[in-house]
């Protein structure tokens, strides 16, 4: 793993879910090789604030709930790192992505497994087809088409639980015409449990000027941070648009992390210039300086013989 990645993770994947799959590094399929930024429920925790999944209030609500039942901080830690292995093994393996990016082929990573360096294409994410996966009619591991149906029904899973815990809440009043009969309005019931929400917080489906109600995703403090990732992943899964997604490139140093590139001519190469991008320029002006070192003492050389 370069220098670059030695301090907290940088929020540069453009959605939450992204900056949840970029929570290792080096983001490679395959192997065990790996930062862990997660390393535990604590981490996880002060990663979720920071990428926006909640809010301060709710972040001290969580940490109280999680301090009165220990274990269900366990729960929520790895509930989250299945969530970030599903989201990253639908986005590695699907045909779709890897049509798109002209990608070749490589391993997956298994849930809660690490990766070390392999080389994949500059742009685009490689076509992943698993860690055990073999050709047709070799060995028994599982098929590709396997692996991502059991990352998408574990994520289904997650996500329905996040969806039965959650509630609408009202937005705002909706102005209702002096022609149109009063509307009877009733008060959605919230749990008492449910966290206060930051407006600054983007967990879904966001506020917007003239709807009466929001969604409230996670009003168990417990489970509120993987409620909140399983609703982020199903949502980009589902929306996103995959053609604008990249890959840091790890064949030229880069950290193998997932970005949305919105830039101008689709041209974005790396996950942050600062981090891999300045790295990388600079071990090519270090090779570049040295190869002319080399071909002026061959030079050199040359002429004393001569």
């Amino acid at each position: 793993m370069s220098d670059a990645h030695n301090g907290d993770p940088r929020i540069v994947g453009g959605h939450l879910a992204l900056d949840l799959v970029n929570t290792v590094a080096p983001r490679v399929p395959g192997g065990s090789a790996h930062h862990e930024y997660l390393p535990g429920p604590a981490a996880l925790l002060a990663w979720a604030e920071r990428a926006g999944a909640v809010g301060a209030e709710e972040a001290r609500a969580v940490a109280q709930a999680w301090s009165a039942v220990p274990s269900s901080a366990t729960q929520a830690w790895h509930a989250a790192l299945e969530i970030r292995e599903s989201v990253y093994t639908v986005l590695a393996a699907g045909p779709p992505i890897a049509a798109a990016a002209g990608a070749g082929t490589s391993s997956a990573e298994t849930p809660g497994a690490g990766t070390p360096g392999a080389e994949v294409p500059a742009v685009g994410i490689p076509a992943t087809w698993g860690s055990a996966a073999s050709p047709p009619g070799e060995g028994s591991g599982p098929s590709p088409e396997s692996e991502v149906v059991g990352a998408l029904e574990r994520l289904g899973l997650r996500w329905a639980g996040a969806a039965a815990r959650s509630a609408l809440v009202p937005e705002a009043t909706p102005t209702v015409p002096e022609s149109t009969p009063p509307i009877l309005k009733a008060t959605p019931t919230v749990p008492e449990s449910a966290p206060l929400v930051s407006e600054s917080v983007t967990h879904g489906p966001g506020a917007a000027p003239g709807r009466a109600v929001r969604l409230l995703v996670g009003t168990s403090p417990a489970l509120l941070v993987p409620d909140r990732l399983a609703h982020a992943a199903v949502e980009f899964l589902s929306t996103a648009d995959l053609r604008r997604l990249r890959v840091c490139p790890l064949a030229e140093g880069g950290c193998g992390w997932l970005f949305l590139d919105h830039s101008r001519n689709g041209s974005r190469r790396w996950c942050a210039m600062e981090d891999c991008g300045s790295q990388a320029k600079a071990r090519r002006l270090t090779e570049r300086r040295r190869a002319r070192r080399a071909t002026g003492e061959t030079g050199k050389a040359g002429s004393v013989r001569g």
